[in-house]
């Protein structure tokens, strides 16, 4: 329920904030970005495994000092062996409300991120018997972020962004404790303007 209220929000919120794309200044633009950056695929005790998996964005500038941008991001494996097969799915969605300070070719940005990340996983293993199981959780995390993008033509940009977040993360339909962790993640990102 609280996945469905959160998107429901995200929808009308960018559907809000769209009337004012009419109203656009010359320098306001919409665009696509991907970034690469680290994120973490399992918490296991003291033990965390990280990888990288691309997130796109829609940066919108609704004024010369003002961007909304909407994110999704996806990732899944599949693998099968000897003994048996498993998946794992994450789906990344979230939203970043930025102030801007342009000087030349380079905007600098400053703001919050906030989203959710839904983890599932499945597996079936015939090792000592047959055995399998799946489960899923969702994860919410919200923080400042702040970043900068250089504009190589009107069109096409290169940028770093840094956050500091906030993840509560949820609890496995098993019925493990919920957690929470505040994280530092870098992201480099690759912006193209329409």
């Amino acid at each position: 329920m609280k996945k469905a209220s959160f998107i429901m929000l995200l929808v009308v919120t960018s559907l809000y904030l769209s009337n004012f794309l009419h109203a656009q200044e010359e320098r306001s633009r919409i665009g696509i970005g991907v970034s690469i950056g680290k994120e973490v695929l399992a918490a296991e005790g003291m033990q965390l495994t990280l990888f990288d998996f691309p997130t796109f964005y829609l940066p919108i500038s609704l004024s010369s000092n003002f961007r909304f941008e909407p994110e999704i991001g996806y990732y899944r494996y599949s693998g099968s062996g000897e003994y048996g097969k498993e998946s794992n799915s994450i789906l990344s969605i979230g939203c970043g409300i930025f102030f801007m300070t342009r000087k030349g070719k380079v905007d600098i940005y400053y703001g919050a991120r906030l989203g959710f990340m839904s983890t599932s996983y499945s597996y079936r293993y015939t090792w000592n018997g047959l055995e399998s199981d799946s489960d899923s959780k969702t994860d919410f995390y919200i923080g400042p972020a702040i970043g900068g993008e250089y504009f190589f033509t009107k069109h096409l940009t290169l940028g770093g962004e840094i956050q500091f977040n906030y993840i509560s993360i949820g609890q496995w339909d098993d019925g493990e404790d919920s957690e929470s962790a505040i994280r530092t993640k870098p992201l480099i990102f690759v912006r193209w303007y329409f």
